[in-house]
């Protein structure tokens, strides 16, 4: 996910690695708090897969630091991540879904549709999935589970509508 926000960022154009770890919190802060620590692997791998360069500047005191910018390469990786399936595991979807979506605007229309329904397909799954799980009683003694499983229906079901409103709106 860090990879996908990272070259997203630099699709922008280039920036210092602490410049986009400082856009990355301020921006997506409230869906993915990655650390440095985590940022800075990040950064090596792109580089190393030639989807982002670097070009070396030293200040007039003499320090060293690194512009990155997105390679041709970056650009088709990103697409091809922001189109490839996402994981169905629960726990990462919602805030990988958002991510691609708040994304998306790089895609064309036709790849934002196809974009949408992968995650319109997967959501819905997921939903029926937790649905099946409240109806099933396996809950019924445990009300704090219950709630807990009633809210995460609610939050797909939101979701959902979500994502059906901003297709429609790219769609129109």
């Amino acid at each position: 996910m860090n990879e996908i926000i990272i070259l997203y960022l630099l699709s922008s154009g280039q920036n210092t690695m602490y410049g986009i770890a400082k856009t990355l919190f301020k921006l997506y802060g409230s869906m993915t708090k990655p650390s440095f620590g985590t940022i800075q692997p990040a950064f090596k791998r792109l580089e190393n897969q030639k989807f982002i360069k670097s070009d070396k500047f030293i200040t007039d005191g003499g320090k060293p630091y690194y512009y990155f910018s997105i390679t041709d390469e970056g650009s088709s990786f990103l697409r091809e991540k922001l189109l490839s399936d996402i994981t169905e595991n629960p726990t990462q979807f919602i805030t990988e879904a958002k991510i691609r979506i708040s994304c998306s605007d790089i895609l064309s229309k036709e790849e934002k549709s196809e974009l949408f329904k992968k995650i319109i397909l997967s959501l819905s799954k997921i939903k029926t999935e937790a649905e099946t799980t409240l109806k099933s009683g396996v809950f019924e003694s445990n009300f704090a589970g219950k709630m807990i499983l009633d809210n995460t229906v609610c939050e797909y079901k939101n979701l959902l509508e979500l994502v059906e409103r901003i297709k429609n709106a790219c769609n129109s």
